[in-house]
């Protein structure tokens, strides 16, 4: 049994650029600090949207490192195909012909 992959690299690396700038879009900043009140929820909703500004932007970073790694290994998957092919096409033209009379 065979396994094959079959990759169109130009769909690949379009969604990985759509998901790049998706990435690049998010907004991690929270909303400025609630001030002036003296409320213990006021200051559980800062800590909670300082938690959260953290979260998101480690979020992004970690989106975005994936993103660039998926592109690499995309590109090394291209060379490789393409460097199995041209030694593919160099054995089949350097190879002898037999001619049977």
């Amino acid at each position: 049994m065979t396994t094959e992959i079959k990759m169109i690299y130009a769909e690949a690396e379009e969604q990985l650029g759509v998901m790049e700038t998706e990435a690049n879009a998010l907004n991690p900043k929270a909303e400025p600090e609630i001030t002036g009140n003296v409320l213990e929820v006021a200051t559980k909703l800062n800590s909670v949207a300082k938690e959260l500004e953290n979260l998101l932007t480690t979020y992004q970073t970690l989106l975005l490192n994936n993103v660039q790694t998926s592109k690499n290994s995309v590109q090394y998957m291209k060379e490789q195909d393409e460097k199995i092919s041209a030694a593919i096409n160099g054995a089949v033209l350097n190879k002898p012909y037999v001619t049977y009379s």
